[in-house]
């Protein structure tokens, strides 16, 4: 529910006996933030009730000012993300394929494009067994500077064609404010890996236009800093954002990460956004994929990313994790019918995976 003007934002409790002239010169100094505080006496305790934009206020140690004993914040820091800010469910149009909604996107393609001729084999042999998005990199970023950084605007080129000859519209990644008209130009769908989740001047830039953005988690991030990055892109005006689960790291010497799937039914309670989950990528593993994109459907995912690539060992980036033509045939139908089945079952039940109904302001 969403607040009225009369109620305030933030309560700062005093503590007990705190003298006239100390409450004055908190007042006075909330005062020169741009806010109202109005003084509540109570039986033994007052408190400031704080009126008007207190977000700038939420990165000092207010605890720590002298004569004040706690304070608490009512808003939240996502006015737009949050699911109080929109109500319903929201889509994102991606080209002629809807993200979320009910709907279920596939996104199929390799790491990284390649060579022209084996890109748009692939893109072929993704959309006959069923994708919606074509996915490939032109820009790669890369732990190590001599390892292969991708064909840059020649990628994009054999992209635009690729979706000239299947019709797939295309998801490719955006790493420099400076390029986003370009790649804008020629993808459906840009998307901000793991490692630009806090590039915020990219993010701001993104906010500007109004291209459909996939915002992946950051490999070590939480699911707050998640959405306060999807703050910066939708407090820009660009409301066509979809957040995407990929995987965190992991301390297990047998992984490099996990896919959190616990993050997808949160952020689908917290945020009315699309929620997709890449389990190529949380897996770091192709015989994994097939099962976590399974669970990734029952924990309600709203899409998938999945890496197809027709000789994984020749890959120039992150073939071990990538799905093989054939095998990314026959896992699609499994996809479908699982996605299909829990939306028939829950609406005879009245249910839903990843229920919003009745909860609780988060």
């Amino acid at each position: 529910m969403e607040r009225t003007p009369q109620e305030p934002s933030l309560l700062i409790a005093l503590e007990a006996g705190l003298a006239a002239t100390f409450r004055r010169r908190i007042r006075d100094r909330l005062k020169s933030f741009g806010v109202e505080a109005t003084l509540v006496e109570g039986q033994g305790r007052n408190y400031l009730e704080v009126h008007g934009d207190v977000e700038p206020l939420r990165t000092l140690a207010l605890d720590s000012w002298k004569g004040v004993e706690k304070a608490l914040f009512l808003g939240t820091a996502l006015r737009h993300v949050h699911r109080n800010a929109h109500g319903n469910d929201s889509t994102v149009e991606v080209g002629n394929v809807t993200v979320g909604g009910g709907d279920f996107a596939i996104i199929a393609g390799p790491c990284a494009v390649e060579e022209e001729e084996r890109t748009l084999r692939l893109a072929a042999s993704v959309a006959s067994s069923g994708a919606q998005l074509f996915r490939g990199g032109a820009f790669k970023p890369r732990t190590s500077p001599y390892a292969f950084q991708g064909m840059g605007e020649k990628g994009l080129k054999i992209l635009e064609r690729a979706r000239e000859e299947t019709g797939l519209g295309i998801v490719t990644e955006i790493l420099d404010p400076r390029d986003v008209e370009k790649v804008s130009e020629s993808a459906d769908l840009l998307q901000v890996g793991s490692r630009n989740m806090h590039n915020y001047s990219l993010l701001k830039e993104l906010g500007q236009i109004r291209a459909p953005i996939l915002l992946k988690r950051g490999f070590s991030s939480t699911s707050e800093e998640l959405m306060l990055a999807a703050e910066y892109i939708l407090s820009g005006g660009n409301t066509n954002v979809i957040l995407c689960e990929r995987g965190i790291r992991c301390a297990a010497a047998s992984r490099q990460v996990v896919l959190d799937l616990g993050i997808v039914p949160e952020l689908k309670k917290k945020t009315h956004l699309p929620v997709v989950v890449d389990p190529s990528h949380g897996s770091a593993e192709a015989y994994r994929v097939p099962a976590l994109a399974k669970a990734a459907v029952a924990a309600g995912a709203d899409g998938l990313l999945v890496e197809v690539h027709d000789q994984p060992e020749e890959a120039l980036s992150d073939g071990r994790q990538a799905l093989s033509p054939e095998e990314f045939k026959n896992l699609v139908p499994v996809l479908s019918g699982l996605h299909e089945s829990l939306r028939s079952l829950e609406s005879r039940t009245g249910g839903a995976v990843a229920s919003t109904q009745g909860m609780e302001e988060v």
